[in-house]
């Protein structure tokens, strides 16, 4: 399987965790969580598998629950952060230090070819993000963005752009997005290996798709974070 899809059904799984601490018996949701869990490492690493499914068996049985849970999680984690190393892969497009631009037209074709909607996340993004990428939306698309840290900067512009563009746009700050991500007409998912305002300038990046499986559990992740987020 390649690494970056192996890598984001590790995020959406850890995203959707069930309550999984605590001494009482566990039901469907738990049950069916870790054996999704054991058979996706069991994907990334036959020798890892091992020990993670003594720890899911301690788990179920209700042994040492906290130190296996720690073992459970921490397993994951780790194949995350290995998995991120080896990435970009060629299942998208790589951009080197340096290839900012080439970066910059390849995001600018992606939502330009939106013929609904687009659903731009980044806690990250800024300003620049108008003039650079969202510029290139056709008028009557609606569009979202989750932010974070320059959700100031990034209201303001969205105030001036939908105006002159003639776009609907809606902008929300969460703090519980860590991943970059763009959706074009809720069934195309891509995601990026940096910060858009960073992307390309000082380190390699990547622009991937996700499979329609991926790309659907994702969105409904990020549906759910949208519906909490602030509107700002």
């Amino acid at each position: 399987m390649d690494a970056l899809i192996l890598l984001e059904k590790f995020r959406v799984l850890l995203a959707i965790a069930p309550p999984l601490e605590g001494r009482g018996p566990y039901g469907q949701e738990q049950f069916a969580w870790l054996g999704r869990a054991s058979a996706i490492v069991a994907t990334w690493d036959r020798s890892e598998v091992i020990f993670f499914r003594v720890a899911v068996d301690g788990m179920t049985g209700n042994f040492n629950r906290v130190a296996n849970h720690g073992v459970v999680f921490t397993t994951m984690h780790k194949a995350i952060a290995s998995l991120e190393d080896q990435l970009p892969r060629p299942s998208g497009q790589a951009f080197g230090p340096g290839a900012a631009y080439d970066f910059f037209r390849a995001l600018r074709e992606l939502v330009l070819s939106a013929e609904k909607r687009v659903f731009l996340i980044d806690p990250y993004m800024d300003a620049e993000t108008f003039d650079g990428y969202l510029s290139a939306v056709v008028p009557g698309r609606d569009v979202r963005v989750l932010c974070a840290k320059y959700a100031e900067d990034v209201r303001v512009a969205a105030e001036k752009f939908s105006l002159q563009q003639q776009c609907k746009i809606e902008a929300r700050k969460s703090n519980a997005i860590h991943d970059r991500v763009v959706f074009v007409d809720d069934s195309q998912c891509w995601v990026m290996g940096a910060s858009i305002k960073d992307a390309a300038a000082k380190r390699t990046t990547y622009l991937a798709p996700l499979p329609a499986d991926v790309a659907a559990q994702k969105l409904r992740i990020y549906e759910d974070i949208w519906s909490a987020a602030t509107a700002i």
